[in-house]
This record gives structure tokens, sequence and C-alpha cells, in this order.
């Protein structure tokens, strides 16, 4: 026999049902009678026609949202046979879309385990269990719908990382683990240590504690910025957030950040931290320092080889390379055997002065940084022909009229430079450069493919004794053996 029971606190608040049953459990050798309480939520009227429901028949919105049953749980150590179980149903009780829809995605319900309810006898012992019982982080008004409080619903998102998962129980005596439902064996049960369940939820606290208290400190600093600072910014100085120390550690290990998405102004602001700190670093953790420096020219090579790469397959103008040359200043020191600085780019070496208006000017004007031996760099394009379509004679290649324009030019240069160094030098107030013997270098073209026009092409370079040629394909070798080389050198200082 069912007994029912029914009340309702007023016209907004939903009504709880109540339904006692018994059912009867059988075997070989035994026979146990036992009772169980099944208790629904019934939403009223008023709440019904906010959500535009048929509020005539309430009947047709009732569901079940409790269960009170006594059940058989595995035995592990310091579980008993038999304990009784609260089942919760949360469902969303707020008038949208998704009234009296259950609550989450795929959880259905949440069983306790190890509270020894018992059977409450009727609805006011149902409320009393609700209100005084359950665990923290638990809904306590049937009339929101029960489960979990909006705080600790990422204890319920993560879970349901596992789509299979539908139910959620948290255990005194078990520990955590997935298995497959008693009741549904395509389907999966999540049992959470009621005590791991604690350690969660007191996380969650203190992270929002502490998000709390410094959005607190920041509210504050920014009123008063806006209220006194800005109206009078002597008698008001401006505030700033103080550092304290340990706040980025504690921040990334208590949050286990491995690698991190940043924002535009996260990285910006990293990069000053670091350079704001940089001789702090240095003195005390020098390798630590050394080690990032090495890392970041490492990623910056590859982001610079790629790149390259990249714009090896387009036809893009002199000024393209001439940008990227002079924004990536060391490739050019790859052309040299020795160390040089830029004296100039797009500089006049036949003219007035270096940096004024004159006849001639080439992409580059360098020096050794040593000697102030002065040296020539002219940049053209990749798409530039090397030589010409057709052979000279069998096999053999005449270079095109691009490159021998291209060597005259340069080679023009380096005449005007040197009939007027005296002048460019007392008319630009730069000194510190010399025409000993000036070296010229021209970056043309690629490498050709075929093994005839190699062939043709490295006997005219070999041959052009006073200007040195060089390719883009191999600059961008250049750059990536100096990327193995320094990533085999990181490997072995790792060893």
């Amino acid at each position: 026999m069912a007994r029912i029971f029914s009340r309702q606190i007023d016209e907004f608040h939903g009504k709880l049902i109540y339904e006692l049953d018994h059912f009867l459990e059988e075997g070989d050798d035994y026979r146990i009678s036992e009772k169980a309480v099944y208790v629904y939520y019934q939403p009223s009227p008023e709440r019904l026609k906010q959500a535009d429901k048929n509020a005539d028949d309430v009947n047709l919105y009732k569901k079940k949202i409790l269960a009170f049953y006594p059940s058989w749980v595995s035995k592990t150590p310091n579980t008993p046979e038999k304990a009784d179980l609260l089942t919760i149903y949360p469902i969303n009780t707020v008038p949208n879309d998704d009234f009296m829809q259950p609550k989450y995605v795929h959880i259905e319900s949440i069983t306790l385990i190890g509270f020894d309810y018992g059977i409450p006898e009727n609805i006011e012992e149902v409320e009393e269990i609700l209100k005084d019982y359950l665990p923290s982080g638990f809904v306590k008004d049937y009339d929101h719908g029960l489960g979990l409080l909006n705080d600790y619903r990422f204890i319920v998102n993560a879970i349901e990382e596992n789509k299979e998962i539908n139910k959620l129980i948290i255990s005194k005596y078990e520990k955590s683990h997935i298995e497959s439902c008693i009741d549904n064996e395509t389907s999966l049960e999540f049992t959470l240590n009621y005590y791991e369940y604690e350690a969660i939820r007191k996380g969650i606290n203190r992270i929002s504690t502490n998000f709390q208290s410094e959005a607190r400190k920041d509210k504050s600093i920014f009123a008063y910025n806006a209220l006194l600072n800005t109206i009078n910014p002597e008698q008001y100085p401006e505030k700033y957030r103080t550092y304290k120390k340990d706040t980025i550690f504690k921040f990334i290990s208590s949050n286990d950040i491995q690698q991190a998405d940043l924002s535009v102004a996260d990285q910006k602001e990293i990069i000053n931290l670091i350079s704001k700190n940089k001789n702090t670093l240095a003195k005390h953790q020098p390798k630590e320092l050394m080690k990032l420096h090495d890392d970041i020219e490492l990623v910056t090579l590859e982001n610079l080889i790629q790149r390259f790469e990249e714009k090896l397959s387009k036809n893009l103008t002199e000024s393209h390379w001439q940008k990227l040359f002079s924004e990536n200043w060391f490739i050019l020191n790859l052309a040299f055997g020795y160390p040089i600085i830029k004296i100039g780019e797009q500089s006049c070496v036949g003219g007035r002065t270096i940096s004024g208006k004159g006849e001639k000017i080439t992409d580059f004007l360098v020096k050794n940084n040593h000697t102030n031996n002065t040296a020539l760099i002219e940049i053209k394009t990749p798409c530039t022909k090397l030589l010409h379509e057709t052979a000279y004679r069998e096999s053999v290649y005449a270079p095109s009229k691009e490159l021998s324009g291209s060597i005259n030019q340069v080679l023009d240069q380096r005449y005007k430079f040197q009939k007027q160094i005296a002048t460019l030098k007392d008319n630009s107030k730069i000194y510190d450069f010399e025409s000993y013997s000036v070296s010229c270098v021209l970056i043309i073209g690629k490498t050709p493919e075929d093994d005839n026009r190699k062939k043709s092409f490295e006997l005219f370079r070999g041959n052009s004794k006073d200007i040195q040629i060089i390719t883009f394909d191999e600059l961008l070798e250049k750059l990536k053996q100096l990327h193995d080389f320094l990533l085999s050198d990181d490997q072995i200082e790792s060893n």
C-alpha cells in the first residue's frame, strides 16, 4: 500500500508529494520486505504560467526529485553490508525553455551513501533532511531544483567530460572510481569519495575567496583613481597594486598551469616584467635566465625560418626583403666570415652625404666591427633569374642580364664609394669607416635545380672574385644549420 502526502508553502512555491511504497526482495533462502519513499516536485500554477505552460493540470508536470530506499553496497573494507541511500534527481525549476527538465546535460541523479538518513515518515521529515542534513555544497530548497550549488557546478562539468556518465554517487565508504551502472551496462556511474568531494569543494571556496579579495582591492584602487586622482593628481597621487612575494608562484603552482593561452596584453606584460627584472634574475637565477634566453633564441629562429620559407614561395618586392633583413640583421652576418655592424641602409655612396640624396644608393652599407673596413650589400629578389633560359653551348648556360646587371651595379657603387669616401665622411660627420678593401655582396635568386645549370652558376660565381654572390635559399640553409647547431648545443647542456 502506498501512502501519499502533499504540502505547499505558498502560491509561488512548488509542492512536494510524498509516496511511501513497499517492495519485496526474495532469494533462494531469504525473504525481505522493505519500504521506500519517492518524493515528487509539482510546480505551482503561478510558476507554470511564468513558464508559459498550461496551468490547468499541474499533475502533468510532476517530477521525481528524491528517492529514499535501502540498498546493498559493495563489500569493501569499512563498508557495511547494508546502507540507506538518498538519490537526488536535480531539475531546472527556472521558468525558461528547459523548465522541469534535468538540470545537467548528462548527470541524471546524485546518490548519497553513508549519511544515515533512514526512511522519512512524512513530508516534514523530508524537508528536515533537505534543510539540515544535506552535505555542504548542495541546494537545500527543493523549489530551486536541488543538486549542487552553482559555485560547485564545476564538479559536475568535469565529470560530464565523459558523456557516458549519467550517475554521480557520493559515498563515505568507497574510493573514487568509474564503473558500469548496475541497471544499465551501456552507461557509467562516477563514485566520488565524500572526503575527496569535501576537499574539492573547499579548494573551490579558497579560489573564490582569493579572487574576491583581489577584486575588492582592485575595485577600491579603481574608485580612488577615478574619483580623487582624476580631480587632483597632486593631492591624490595614483594608486597601484603592490606585488606580494610568491604571488606568481602560488598562482601557477596551485593551478598546475603547464601552458597558457596568453592574451596579447598578458604577453606584453610578461615580457616587460622579465625585462625590468633582468639584472635581479641574472644575479639570482643565472642558469634559468640563460636557459630562457636560449629557448627564446631557438623559438625566434624557428619562427624566422618558417617566415623565410613562406616568403620564398611568393613573388615579393626588393623592398619587402630589405625590410626583413633590416629587422633581422643577424641574417646578413651569416654572409660574412667576420662580425659586421650596419652603418646605414638605402645609403648614398656617390653623393653629398651617406644619408642625403646622392647618385648611387646601396641597400646596406656595413663595416667590419674590428677593422672598420666597409662592405656593400645589394638585395634583389628570389625570383630574379640567374641564367639564360637556353644554353649558350651544350650544357653551358650564360649568366642572365639581371645577374650581370646587378653585378655591374654593385661594382659601380663600390667605385663611386671609394672615389668619394673622404667627402662622404666629411659631409656626414661619420669617420669610423674605411675603404681598405671594400667587399661587395649580392643576394639574388635561388640556386638552380638542374645539374648543368648548377655547374654553370658555380663556374660563373667562382670567377667573380670582386663580388660574393649568395642565393636566398643558401641564406635559408645557413639559418637552418644555425638552428640545428643551437638545438644540439641545448640538448648537450640539458644532459
